[in-house]
């Protein structure tokens, strides 16, 4: 740990507490997220990391130490009213840790403490030296107004919540013009959703890039590995991206049959491969679908190949036999198609194919059921 974090521990442990009453211990992906929200070199801040790592209420904490310590006036912006107020609630629940957090708020009867946290406004916290920290919203209700109703007040740090959740750049330049004073000073902070302001920012060399990888919360004991794995085969590959992963998604990344080559792979240890057919009833066929999935030894999975074509039925089998994979498992929605197996078949669910060639021997199953189910998670985890 290095000199800088360890001040920044020793400070926050000082003046914080945990829901259970012990001294708030940030880890040190929490010191990089504190110290980027504090130091008021940095005038540009892009904050993400893991659901559940708690960022939120690590910036909750650097903005009530701002505000008490450094008298600043703190607006919260996000989205919707909602995404504001969960910021303003990891305020209010440490407004309680230490009587120098809560001495000298206006409006405020600080006889009974515990009290204030529920008889407080969540809109707005002030104190007589002049700290100040209110949330606002860019309600997407009012969309025509492209945010009007945020810039009605201006502040020296704006905290922008759940800012990859704000799409439109009209929104986003009407809270820009709330920054004033010297610290004049924007964060950002929320998770890696595509097209929007949030991945435009990540983007901008301007910003100062705080991201905690997936890894790294692990190893600092801020997320389960055994939870992760139950909700990993509960969660979309994009969202596991978003939420996770903290990277954005690229665009046409997880559509389907969209032709992609990459220039270059990883090893690949596992395939699977899916087929939709949409035959009619024609001999000239229809468009067909084939995808390829492989997996790495690090459990990321890759469009390995994607075919898009209109083919008979004869030139659908032999495409699939040709291809050069061993899967674990080749799904085939169950349409017309399936016929020219179970013709041949007295098994009327699994058909065992072998094939062969000069460079690979392997086995092929083709199981008849709806195809996406073979990439839902949960059923056949990839």
């Amino acid at each position: 740990m290095t000199k800088k974090n360890r001040i920044i521990k020793t400070l926050v442990a000082s003046l914080f507490r945990t829901k259970q009453g012990k001294p708030f211990d940030l880890t040190d992906g929490q010191c990089d997220i504190f110290e980027a929200v504090t130091n008021p070199k940095y005038k540009w801040v892009w904050i993400s990391a893991p659901t559940r790592y708690g960022k939120t209420d690590d910036i909750a904490i650097a903005c009530l130490y701002l505000a008490v310590f450094r008298n600043l006036k703190i607006p919260i912006v996000a989205g919707s009213e909602e995404k504001a107020q969960k910021i303003m609630e990891y305020v209010l629940e440490h407004i309680s840790n230490h009587p120098k957090l809560y001495k000298g708020l206006i409006n405020a009867d600080i006889s009974d403490i515990e009290k204030l946290k529920v008889q407080m406004s969540k809109q707005a916290l002030r104190w007589y030296d002049g700290g100040w920290i209110y949330i606002t919203s860019v309600d997407s209700r009012n969309i025509t107004r492209e945010g009007e109703r945020v810039v009605g007040e201006g502040g020296d740090i704006v905290v922008v919540e759940e800012a990859g959740l704000i799409k439109r750049q009209e929104q986003f330049s009407k809270i820009v013009r709330m920054l004033e004073g010297d610290w004049g000073k924007m964060v950002l902070s929320g998770n890696c959703i595509e097209n929007s302001i949030f991945e435009t920012a990540y983007k901008d060399p301007l910003y100062k890039k705080v991201r905690v990888p997936l890894e790294q919360a692990i190893a600092e004991g801020r997320i389960n590995q055994e939870r992760l794995e139950q909700q990993k085969s509960q969660t979309t590959g994009k969202d596991w991206k978003r939420y996770y992963l903290v990277q954005f998604p690229e665009a046409n990344e997880f559509t389907y049959f969209k032709p992609q080559k990459y220039e270059y792979l990883p090893e690949i240890v596992k395939y699977w491969g899916s087929c939709d057919l949409a035959l009619g009833e024609t001999k000239k066929g229809s468009l067909v679908g084939i995808v390829v999935l492989g997996k790495d030894k690090n459990g990321k999975v890759y469009e390995v190949e994607s075919i898009g074509k209109q083919m008979p039925p004869e030139e659908t089998i032999r495409t699939i036999f040709n291809l050069p994979y061993q899967f674990e498992r080749f799904g085939i929605e169950s349409v017309q198609f399936q016929k020219y197996f179970l013709d041949v078949s007295d098994n009327d669910r699994f058909i065992h194919l072998l094939f062969s060639d000069q460079k690979m021997e392997s086995t092929l199953w083709i199981h008849f059921y709806n195809w996406q189910s073979l990439l839902c998670p949960g059923e056949y985890p990839v």
